[in-house]
């Protein structure tokens, strides 16, 4: 937990902190959505869809005091099992711009780093600058890009146009020697 000012050495102070979800509720629910549409283009997530995240992945939320002013959702890799894939993350209008995004992926990825996994990614619009910047800023890079193919993925490019283009970017967040977490598979 850490104090932050909205304005400067003048303005309130809250406490800020990164909490993992812990119990579904329906105004929990509601809450995914609601940053959600007020982060992308178009909605990413249907009650169904947000429910499941905040079932089978994991999510975390970026708190003022007591209020939920962010939101990220991230679900592990299949192919990178050691890996999470940050599908969205979004702050509130009214927090942007106050560098609360590196906070919150910061504090994402220490979660992260706890539970044992070695990297993150995600895919980003690659002419959202401020979010690759951001995303630069807490130690991801770009690794791949990839062409947009019928309009899909249309939370992370707004207007998705055919050729439009996708950054994956990843993040080490433990080093090689950590050890290796190994998914049990059904027989």
């Amino acid at each position: 937990m850490e104090s932050f000012r909205m304005d400067g050495d003048t303005g309130r102070a809250f406490q800020i902190m990164v909490d993992e979800v812990q119990a579904v509720t329906p105004d929990l629910v509601q809450t995914l959505i609601d940053i959600d549409l007020q982060t992308f283009a178009e909605s990413t997530f249907s009650h169904y869809t947000a429910a499941a995240f905040l079932t089978s992945g994991r999510v975390y939320l970026l708190r003022a005091d007591d209020v939920v002013i962010g939101t990220c959702v991230c679900m592990r890799s299949f192919d990178r099992p050691n890996e999470a894939c940050i599908l969205s993350m979004g702050i509130r209008p009214g927090w942007r711009g106050k560098g609360l995004g590196q906070r919150f992926v910061s504090g994402v990825m220490a979660k992260l780093r706890q539970r044992g996994l070695r990297s993150v990614s995600l895919l980003v619009g690659k002419e959202n600058r401020r979010a690759i910047r951001m995303y630069n800023d807490v130690g991801f890079q770009v690794v791949d890009e990839s062409q947009v193919r019928s309009g899909l993925m249309v939370g992370y490019v707004r207007n998705p146009q055919p050729g439009d283009s996708l950054l994956l970017m990843r993040a080490r967040i433990q080093p090689e020697s950590a050890p290796v977490i190994e998914l049990s598979r059904p027989v």
